[in-house]
């Protein structure tokens, strides 16, 4: 990685000048990183001497701080201390203090960072999982409209119980299997995963070792745990339903994900349930009234003999008379 020999700043690879104080960039600039298998990105904040009122107050702080240096006297004094981004809370504060003073500099993973690398994106989001009842399925989703298998919802890839989305990057085959396109979903993964790499507890090696978990292919037709989506579309002429991808049950998606936590969405039913239900009542109502109307055409059956009977002896005792 780059850091400028001069004032400190992270440098991207590929830039010619430092972005902070626009020194060129030279090899006394390139640094080695130890590579640790952590994934948790580490914070430096510095600060100059200042007149405001919260220097003093910052410099507590500091103390208190295991990593908290100190060079230099008088103006030429520096104050320097290193968190893991898992102290967000702390070094917002922190931050607050002296973020606006000309000597402030922060840097994430040795590159300039800005208040908003603290409070939005994958860090912003980290904040709210910790507050979260469940800490971990905050990450998967709560809602059946969020839930995902890869252990992140800001990845924006959930897997709807409806289909659609990422689930229709693929094709069917001439005998109704759906293939993934699995190059085309990594690609879309490695998009967000770079977004929110800050996160401390964002996996990026699980989210890739979920997608290979993923079947290549889905045969709906003998795997219960995926049907087909359909949709109606003009076939020579005439419109009928055909496949056009592959859903999940979402009650069975978590059988994807990786780890000894098992998510649990809630899955609004209420709609459902009073939909199935009508068709029940429905049905308990033909079923009690078809005994009903078996009793009704008993006792008419009854009446039309009984009226039978009275009738035919009206007509002997008038042939009777008649013929006397």
């Amino acid at each position: 990685m780059l850091v400028c020999d001069k004032c400190g700043a992270g440098i991207n690879e590929g830039a010619k000048f430092c972005p902070q104080c626009g020194d060129p960039v030279t090899e006394a600039d390139r640094i080695s990183v130890p590579v640790t298998e952590s994934h948790v990105a580490n914070v430096e904040i510095a600060f100059g001497q200042s007149s405001s009122p919260n220097f003093t107050k910052a410099v507590e702080i500091c103390k208190n701080i295991p990593s908290y240096s100190s060079t230099g006297e008088g103006k030429q004094a520096q104050h320097k201390i290193s968190l893991p981004i898992t102290e967000v809370d702390l070094i917002i504060n922190l931050f607050e203090l002296v973020g606006s003073w000309k000597s402030s500099q922060m840097l994430i993973n040795g590159h300039t960072a800005t208040k908003k690398d603290l409070t939005y994106y994958g860090v912003g989001c980290y904040r709210s999982r910790q507050k979260a009842y469940k800490p971990e399925q905050f990450c998967f989703g709560e809602k059946e409209y969020e839930a995902n298998i890869w252990g992140c919802k800001r990845l924006g890839m959930p897997i709807n119980e409806w289909g659609g989305g990422w689930l229709d990057y693929g094709t069917f085959d001439k005998s109704g299997v759906w293939h993934f396109d699995k190059g085309r979903i990594k690609h879309e993964l490695e998009l967000t995963l770079k977004e929110n790499e800050l996160c401390p507890v964002l996996d990026r090696k699980r989210v890739l070792e979920t997608l290979d978990k993923l079947p290549d292919s889905i045969n709906p037709k003998r795997d219960s745990n995926w049907q087909y989506r359909t949709s109606y579309e003009e076939v020579n002429g005439d419109y009928k339903e055909v496949a056009v991808g592959v859903k999940p049950v979402i009650k069975k998606i978590n059988r994807y994900v990786i780890g000894g936590f098992k998510p649990n969405w809630e899955i609004e039913e209420q709609g459902r349930h009073s939909s199935n239900e009508h068709v029940i009542n429905v049905n308990l109502q033909l079923e009690d009234e078809q005994p009903k109307q078996k009793n009704t055409f008993k006792a008419n059956k009854k009446k039309i003999s009984s009226y039978a009977i009275w009738w035919v002896i009206g007509v002997v005792v008038l042939l009777y008379f008649l013929f006397i």
